[in-house]
């Protein structure tokens, strides 16, 4: 895989799990439809700020379960693309 990624298995800060197709397809739908939201600009910049955030972490995390790992820590799912 990917040797950073495995470095950080290695001191915890990730945990290895297999990939789950049925988690990857959940996480990019719950994504698409959060940036959905953000572009309704009904919405003040602050609400739609929310749903772009967390389609970005939605995003992030399933390519990082694509890998084969998993974590708990929303800036280290950030910081691992």
């Amino acid at each position: 895989m990917n040797q950073n990624l495995d470095n950080l298995a290695k001191t915890g800060k990730l945990k290895p799990e297999p990939y789950a197709k049925a988690e990857f397809i959940g996480l990019v739908s719950s994504a698409r439809k959060r940036l959905a939201d953000a572009r309704n600009q009904g919405l003040s910049l602050e609400s739609r700020f929310d749903p772009a955030y967390n389609a970005s972490h939605a995003y992030a995390l399933a390519a990082l379960r694509l890998c084969g790992y998993r974590s708990e820590n929303r800036f280290l799912v950030f910081q691992t693309l």
